[in-house]
């Protein structure tokens, strides 16, 4: 009995944010998804002397049909 009971507490709490899951999925997909589009995606940047403050701007527009937020940006 107490195995039942177990088991059954498990499989609950296991369906249940499964269920969140895909009520959060089904909500987003009715309002459209972000689409990030880079005009120039890279950039190669003249030889600098070391402490020099190098700059260059990207475009990044938003070609979906949900807002898109940019959350971090990072160099590679």
């Amino acid at each position: 009995m107490k195995k039942w009971l177990f088991v059954l507490i498990l499989t609950l709490l296991w369906i249940q944010p499964l269920s969140a899951d895909t009520t959060a999925s089904s909500s987003t997909s009715t309002k459209g998804t972000p689409g990030a589009t880079i005009t120039d995606p890279s950039y190669k940047f003249d030889p600098a002397v070391e402490g020099d403050v190098i700059t260059h701007e990207f475009t990044i527009s938003n070609s979906g049909t949900a807002p898109l937020e940019i959350l971090k940006i990072q160099s590679g």
